[in-house]
């Protein structure tokens, strides 16, 4: 039947197709033809027409907002090449609608939300039986004008808002609405925000309350995906983040000065906290367990409030206009309004008025810019470290030394905020330092060779570079100068660098007392031992985007404060065949056997190659997720470092947040070599109790190690599973055990063939797997 009704319709269609063109040629037949006319103008190209079905980025833009009663919002969504999207459903429209309220009694101006809800507490014990909560329109219609563009209609008459609180529509203060889009079926979209005045319609020249610009939140969130996803701008979270928006079940504030501040200090609350919220489905959201690390000091209030950003003009308002409840995210032991009994030292507060008559410049007690000062970076700013030349002393060629031959290295140290004038580290207070943790400490490293650092011939297990007092063994050259020597293997090749790092010692208090260390930024200097001319070792991570979360001068000052912000300092020990091994409690079996009872992941030694502990490190939680160990690394005297709590704040899968461009592709270059993960050996007792290396020429050899191939090194550090191991042996990685197997050149020399698929361009390119970019 259904071919018999096929073989009629292409009959019907053939005889219709035969009419046309009979009618046609009747029309022609009538008259004479005449002369063909002269062709006109070629109109202007339409428009693109619109698109949904290769979007992969969608951006909503409010046009306009009408208020008579419902709001109504004229908005349009284009997808990533500017083309107008259609089909977005009514379900996935989520509206919001403040006004922005002038602040009174020292408060400063905040968003009201038009629409409320009660909410009514659920946890055992709530110290609120309810709560008044902002959130979103509901009952809404949308119109899909077919082109890309929309009309959205509230379902709440904003002009007669009184349940569950009485908001009354003043049509002369600035109003935000905005939109954001949630809908598994749709791509990631941008949040739309219109903030106008309605009475003048103004969009310039009023008050937009931009305290915090979204930019400066993901410049370590990537893309701030709160509330499942969907929500990626501060300026709609402003909506509902209101003051008075409180969880009942916790009687946490929800107030967005509050939230905000609590959640980056959750791990250092003074009220030792937990800081907890029920969020979406009652669901508990807990910052405190695994606890929110904000990883630079809290105190650089800048990094989120930049007052010289054109895009937030009152960014100042944390310093210009203090508040209890601001500052009392942070300070959360203090009842202002106990006064000195409740920690606040001014008195009693019950209102914000009177914030400034302390808070502020010359006064009691300064400004809030002021008190939030970070001595470390201070004092910082006060040396520089120098490394001024490299001779071999036996040819006087600068930067480049033999092997075998001694080389001397110039150095100083100069105060920037006092000319350059050099320190005498010999006589200074900030170097004479002896005795406990602020000790002065200068020193002068070696490692080779820079293709990719193992440091061979050091002398120090497994794989530490050569290490000079510079304090203690320096020439006072008796010009600010100084030299310290040391000699170069003779079984080094290619080049090496020489670095220079340590702390002085501070006061940062102003008693007297030089006990504090300074984190100076730590300087290298390549020398060439074979080559030709010096060749630096590879540049892969750019220490400015650390820098974007860690803080100068802050975050990344390790060990002690003695390795400040260089990352090309850190990889000449964090090298392919350096382990943890020399810090690791004594083994009970004094077995190498890959066990080590006593230390807390029960290894006896873990790579602390860069390449590997970095990776392991930031991704902790998919490592976790994948069937990972939690990664352990023992420190300086046998100190514990568990990082399984770590929360990367981004997407871990963006290699381009750290990585300078191309360096993470593969195949990696052939110089990377393999991450030892045992050097043969274990820690014993000494016979005093104290732990010792059982082997020590196993340690400093390296061609008796065992490891894992480099790609296989860096990859399975977040992609742990025993299914993810097994696609790479697959793939000829290398993962050696830790007593078995060939040695370490096994690893070095494989020939993994993971860029058959994850090169630039192949089906499994690493930029789509891990969208940073659409196929």
């Amino acid at each position: 039947m259904r071919q018999e009704t096929r073989v009629r319709w292409r009959s019907c269609s053939w005889l219709l197709l035969v009419f046309i063109v009979a009618t046609l040629g009747l029309a022609g037949c009538s008259g004479s033809d005449g002369d063909t006319g002269a062709q006109g103008d070629q109109g202007p190209a339409g428009p693109p027409g619109p698109r949904a079905a290769t979007a992969s980025q969608l951006n909503v833009t409010i046009d306009s907002v009408t208020i008579n009663s419902a709001p109504v919002v004229d908005f349009t969504v284009t997808d990533q090449d500017g083309l107008g999207y259609t089909g977005v459903p009514q379900s996935a429209i989520e509206a919001t609608i403040a006004k922005l309220v002038p602040g009174t009694n020292g408060d400063t101006d905040h968003w009201q939300n038009y629409i409320n809800e009660t909410r009514q507490a659920v946890a055992s014990g709530a110290p609120m039986a309810s709560a008044i909560q902002p959130g979103r329109d509901s009952g809404g219609t949308l119109v899909d004008h077919q082109d890309g563009t929309y009309t959205y209609t509230f379902g709440t008459d904003i002009t007669n808002v009184t349940d569950p609180i009485a908001v009354p529509y003043d049509r002369s203060l600035t109003h935000r609405v905005a939109i954001a889009l949630r809908s598994s079926d749709l791509p990631d979209a941008s949040n739309g925000i219109y903030t106008w005045q309605p009475s003048t319609g103004a969009t310039d020249g009023i008050n937009n309350r931009l305290v915090v610009e979204t930019q400066s939140c993901d410049s370590c969130h990537n893309e701030l995906e709160a509330h499942g996803g969907p929500r990626h701008d501060t300026r709609m979270c402003v909506t509902c983040h209101n003051p008075g928006n409180t969880d009942p079940n916790t009687g946490e504030s929800l107030d967005f000065r509050v939230m905000v501040h609590k959640i980056h200090d959750a791990n250092n609350l003074p009220s030792g906290g937990p800081y907890e919220v029920y969020g979406f489905g009652n669901r508990v959201v807990s910052f405190s367990d695994p606890p929110v690390v904000f990883p630079q000091d809290i105190r650089n209030c800048t990094k989120c409030h930049n007052p010289d950003n054109p895009a937030t003009p009152q960014a100042a308002n944390f310093e210009d206009h203090p508040s209890m409840e601001a500052c009392g995210s942070c300070h959360d032991d203090v009842d202002f309004a106990a006064g000195k009994s409740g920690g606040h030292p001014g008195g009693v507060v019950t209102d914000n008025s009177e914030c400034t008559l302390c808070h502020q410049e010359n006064r009691v007690a300064d400004s809030v810019a002021q008190s939030h000062e970070i001595p470390g970076k201070l004092w910082a700013k006060r040396f520089q470290y120098n490394i001024l030349e490299v001779k071999d002393q036996t040819t006087d060629i600068v930067d480049k030394v033999a092997p075998g031959n001694t080389a001397a290295i110039t150095f100083s140290v100069t105060d920037p905020t006092n000319g350059d004038a050099p320190y005498n580290i010999k006589n200074d207070t900030e170097f004479t330092q002896l005795a406990g943790h602020a000790a002065s400490r200068l020193a002068i490293d070696l490692a080779w060779s820079t293709s990719d650092y193992t440091n061979t011939g050091s002398g120090e297990a497994p794989s530490e570079a050569l290490s000079i007092d510079a304090l203690a063994s320096s020439t006072d050259n008796g010009d600010g100068t100084y030299t310290v020597t040391a000699t170069i293997p003779n079984n080094v090749t290619g080049s090496a660098v020489v670095a220079m790092e340590g702390h002085p010692a501070g006061d940062y208090d102003g008693d007297g007392s030089y006990t504090d260390t300074v984190p100076v930024t730590s300087q290298v200097h390549y020398i060439a031992v074979t080559d030709s001319t010096p060749t630096p070792r590879r540049s892969v991570v750019d220490v400015a985007n650390c820098q974007t979360c860690h803080g100068e001068n802050d975050g990344l000052s390790l060990h002690g404060h003695n390795r400040t912000d260089k990352v090309q300092l850190c990889v000449i020990c964090h090298n392919p065949r350096d382990t943890d091994l020399a810090m690791r409690p004594i083994d009970p079996d004094s077995t190498n056997n890959g066990v080590n009872d006593n230390a807390d992941d029960k290894l006896e030694e873990r790579s602390i190659d860069f390449k590997r502990m970095i990776h392991a490190i930031h991704g902790a939680d998919m490592r976790e997720q994948t069937g990972g160990d939690q990664f352990t690394v023992y420190g300086f005297g046998g100190s514990t470092h568990n990082f399984g709590d770590v929360r990367f704040p981004g997407k871990v899968q963006d290699c381009t947040t750290c990585h300078e461009d191309g360096t993470y592709e593969v195949p990696l270059p052939s110089e990377v070599l393999a991450s030892t993960t045992d050097t043969g050996t274990t820690i014993i007792d000494d016979g005093t109790g104290s732990p010792t290396i059982a082997d020590m020429t196993a340690a400093l050899d390296p061609t008796d190690d065992h490891g894992i191939s480099p790609t296989s090194s860096v990859c399975s550090t977040c992609h742990a599973s025993t299914l993810a191991q097994a696609h790479m042996t697959a793939n000829l990685g290398v993962f050696q055990t830790d007593t078995g197997g060939s040695a370490i050149s096994a690893a070095d020399s494989a020939t993994e063939t993971c860029a058959v698929c994850h090169g630039p361009g192949r089906i499994a390119d690493l930029d789509v797997v891990h969208g940073m970019k659409q196929e």
